[in-house]
């Protein structure tokens, strides 16, 4: 009686209440529903053909509880929200009779929908949490949208306040992502129209625009060969006066002494580079590029010579004896390091930003994975130097690769394969072109796996200006890891980070083990095998 009582307060507390966030990003509160349940899963249709039937969000959790009990994981693609892209052909799972009584005796609480096209299923799997399933209707079915953790009702109620109208506004783009191009014959017409390479075509952006901003996928190889191309160019002294880099920008006396040096000085490189993020950054491809700046350099008379700025927000984790949060937006921290520079600097030349695609797409998403520590997260570089430049003058280009997350997971050819198709129809031609003219633009983007279902990512034209196609994603070749910047000594500095900010047993940073267990050689190791 009093789990009802409670999911009745929580009704009129939708319906009644101003909520700022859900204001504020244009939705309505009402819409809330909620059905009390209260019956064990056991006592649900728990069987095969729970599968066909998904016509409300009961029957779907039976279905998924069905999926769950019998161990049959190729299944998961059938109950699922097309966005998960699940593979029907995955192998089954072993699942024992004590897992199969615990799924049986699960209480189905209550169901909350919004706007009847929504809804969470509430499960209290354990007494001191609740499971929100999240389904929502996809072609006319209730199916799986993924799962929360609440703590207690109060809990629950935030979470469901804040995420179910999100999900109810980004459904239309599930459907617009699956919906792939017709035909691949315009995107192929237009390609053989374009002459430019991308080198070239960066360089007449670079003589066009104030800044411009080459969104890549880190630690690709074939990026940072075409960049090391760029510079060669006997114009680019001429067009390009500073080089930003997403590079911590507390090292910056560092990079400057490596460039004011009379000879090669690799290690002050590596130093830098042992102090972007926690375990280090171990680019290669980036490494070559700076020591082509630092020769080019050495060729050009002082007043030529090309700036490298340092532009990224990171915890000076070299330095620290205690926990340190992230006290910037790294967004905001490396727009304002480089508008401040432009807008007060003398030098004439065009600027060029090197940095991750997600912080160079101008889409009215707020940026991912660079919030300060308890913030919520400011709008991308892109978006603040385009305010504080004019849009005009700052050009952002994407470059051409798989969809993933920030990760390197959930990958998925862009456009179902339609954009490969045109470029290999193309000769897989290194190209360059602006979004706007191409067949290319209006397209839904999807190549970032967190913006990919979010209506407010819009098309590829909404994200960047430029394309580039570099080179065809099923042959690319590897970047070698910069192994030089494990020494002994940072491996043993990494384990002191660990101790510090409490990440000993943090496998996924200390590439694969434990950082007691880490060694020189089980990072080469893995660094090799990735």
């Amino acid at each position: 009686m009093r789990l009802f009582l409670i999911w009745v307060s929580f009704a009129a507390m939708c319906l009644s209440t101003s909520v700022a966030d859900m204001s504020a990003a244009g939705f309505d509160e009402a819409g809330f529903t909620v059905r009390a349940v209260g019956m064990p899963v056991g006592e649900l249709s728990v069987d095969s053909a729970a599968i066909s039937r998904l016509d409300s969000p009961l029957e779907y959790y039976a279905a998924r509880s069905y999926v769950r009990m019998s161990g049959k994981e190729g299944l998961w693609a059938a109950i699922s929200s097309s966005k998960f892209g699940f593979d029907s052909g995955m192998a089954d799972s072993p699942v024992s009779q004590e897992v199969r009584r615990g799924i049986f005796a699960e209480e189905v609480v209550s169901v909350v929908s919004y706007r009847d096209s929504v809804a969470a299923v509430i499960v209290r799997e354990a007494p001191d949490y609740l499971l929100l399933n999240y389904c929502w209707i996809e072609n006319g079915r209730w199916v799986n949208g993924g799962q929360d953790l609440a703590d207690d009702s109060a809990d629950m109620e935030r979470v469901l306040m804040r995420k179910m109208p999100r999900m109810y506004a980004d459904l239309p783009r599930i459907e617009r992502v699956r919906k792939l191009p017709e035909s691949v014959a315009p995107f192929a017409a237009f390609l053989a129209g374009i002459d430019e390479s991308p080198e070239e075509f960066l360089m007449r952006k670079l003589s066009e625009h104030r800044l411009v901003i080459n969104g890549e996928i880190h630690r690709r190889k074939v990026s940072w060969d075409m960049l090391r191309r760029l510079i060669a160019m006997p114009e680019f002294p001429e067009r390009v006066g500073t080089v930003f880099m997403e590079l911590p920008s507390h090292r910056q006396a560092t990079i400057d002494a490596f460039f004011s040096a009379d000879t090669l000085d690799t290690g002050k490189i590596l130093s830098v580079f042992r102090d972007e993020q926690l375990n280090g950054w171990w680019d290669k491809g980036e490494f070559d590029f700076i020591c082509d700046l630092w020769h080019l350099n050495r060729t050009l008379t002082e007043e030529k010579r090309i700036k490298v700025v340092l532009a990224d927000y990171q915890v000076q984790y070299s330095a620290v004896t205690e926990a340190a949060p992230e006290l910037e937006d790294r967004n905001t921290h490396m727009a304002n390091v480089i508008a401040s520079r432009i807008e007060s600097g003398n030098d004439r030349r065009g600027n060029l930003f090197l940095v991750g695609c997600a912080h160079a797409s101008k889409s009215s998403v707020p940026g991912g994975y660079s919030a300060a520590a308890g913030k919520e997260p400011a709008m991308t570089a892109a978006v603040q130097l385009a305010e504080r430049l004019g849009n005009g003058e700052v050009f952002s280009v994407w470059q051409h690769c798989v969809s993933s997350d920030n990760g390197g997971g959930r990958r998925a050819p862009v456009r179902g394969g339609v954009f490969d198709e045109a470029f290999e129809l193309n000769g897989n031609r290194p190209v360059g072109f602006e979004l706007r003219e191409s067949p290319f633009s209006a397209e839904p983007f999807d190549g970032l796996a967190e913006l990919k279902y979010d209506i407010r990512s819009g098309s590829y034209a909404d994200n960047y200006d430029g394309f580039l196609f570099l080179h065809p994603l099923a042959d690319e070749p590897r970047n070698p890891p910069l192994d030089e910047v494990f020494s002994e000594a940072f491996v043993a500095e990494m384990k002191r980070r660990a101790e510090v900010f409490g990440f000993q047993n943090a496998t996924w940073l200390w590439f694969g083990t434990n950082s007691s267990e880490m060694s020189r050689a089980s990072v080469l190791n893995a660094l090799a095998e990735d």
